[in-house]
């Protein structure tokens, strides 16, 4: 087993690998460049990718997905649900794509929990619930809390309840 370090490589340095590959062979380009053959091969198979990144960077992460047509639709269905004030969950998110991916015919979909986690980065989503904390009042809160006052201190005279019968104060 090798104990050398694994490295990482522009994609000029790159691209000029392959370029001398396709002209000499990956086995030339092994030696000539220091890098293993599995390497070129694949560094081969990327070209086309390779060409279009920037020739400082080192890896072509965090790509387009490929189920655009379906992340779309299914982005504006959560937003659309958020609107009318339901909420979502990863079970409904994931439930939703799979409908989706028989409509757009793409029997290869999983909507496994990770995809569901990079797809909510993707669009710029999260889970969050609403919460009631800051629901408004309703329109007779005052009514209602003279109404709850009055039954406190009836339900205290029935029962002979004063607090200055029981609290000293002072």
């Amino acid at each position: 087993m090798s104990t050398s370090r694994r490295k990482s490589y522009e994609a000029g340095f790159k691209l000029k690998v392959v370029d001398y590959a396709e002209e000499h062979g990956n086995r030339s380009a092994e030696r000539q460049f220091g890098v293993s053959e599995k390497v070129v091969r694949g560094w081969r198979k990327q070209k086309d990718q390779l060409k279009g990144m920037s020739k400082t960077k080192k890896a072509a992460r965090y790509s387009v997905s490929p189920y655009v047509d379906l992340e779309k639709e299914l982005c504006d269905w959560i937003v659309d649900l958020r609107n009318n004030g339901l909420i979502d969950t990863r079970l409904s998110t994931r439930t939703k794509a799979l409908q989706l991916a028989q409509k757009y015919n793409i029997p290869q979909f999983k909507s496994s929990a990770g995809w569901c986690t990079r797809f909510m980065n993707r669009c710029g989503l999260t889970l969050r619930q609403k919460t009631h904390i800051a629901q408004k009042l309703p329109k007779d809160v005052d009514e209602k809390v003279q109404n709850f006052a009055k039954f406190v201190i009836e339900e205290r005279k029935m029962l002979d309840f004063f607090a200055s019968k029981y609290c000293k104060h002072g």
